[in-house]
């Protein structure tokens, strides 16, 4: 669907800004050398934005109205409810999505499969999709396998260092 949407001859964006008569802002969304990567970007947000916001939407159902009603009878405003009741109450569940984020985004590879194929000149190329093109289109299994493993180590890394930075602020 995005690739219908963002394509540069006939993708539904550039279809509508050319007949608003803004064939200037037509741009090629995907594909082209300068925004490539920020489209990719935006389909992976999309992609996850549902999914997240659910873990939210759990989390929030998880206060008890009982804290929140004795910080509001303190006097609190809505700021100060939100800043030292919920954000503290939903340390769990921030910490879980920052870690679904992190181990996701070494995992993108059907978007940048199904929308560039890591085009142009490798620009929109991902560790996991520079690792499957190496493996099986390149044909070479050892180097593809070393690439998967480094972005694991990588990904394992950036979690560990996450978890000891937000200990560290509790």
């Amino acid at each position: 669907i995005w690739v219908y949407i963002l394509d540069p001859k006939v993708g539904i964006i550039n279809g509508l800004l050319r007949a608003i008569g803004l064939r200037g802002w037509a741009k090629q969304w995907i594909g082209g050398t300068v925004l490539s990567p920020y489209s990719i970007a935006i389909i992976y947000f999309w992609q996850q934005l549902g999914y997240l916001v659910t873990i939210f939407i759990a989390g929030l159902k998880m206060i008890p109205e009982e804290v929140l009603e004795a910080a509001q009878i303190d006097g609190a405003t809505g700021w100060q409810r939100v800043r030292y009741v919920v954000i503290p109450m939903m340390r769990s569940t921030i910490s879980t999505v920052a870690v679904l984020i992190i181990t996701g985004i070494f995992k993108i590879f059907e978007i940048v499969q199904q929308t560039t194929g890591g085009g142009p000149n490798h620009l929109s190329e991902t560790l996991v999709t520079y690792s499957y093109s190496m493996t099986f289109t390149s044909s070479d299994y050892g180097y593809g396998m070393s690439i998967a493993s480094v972005t694991f180590l990588i990904s394992l890394a950036l979690t560990g260092l996450y978890f000891i930075f937000s200990r560290k602020s509790e």
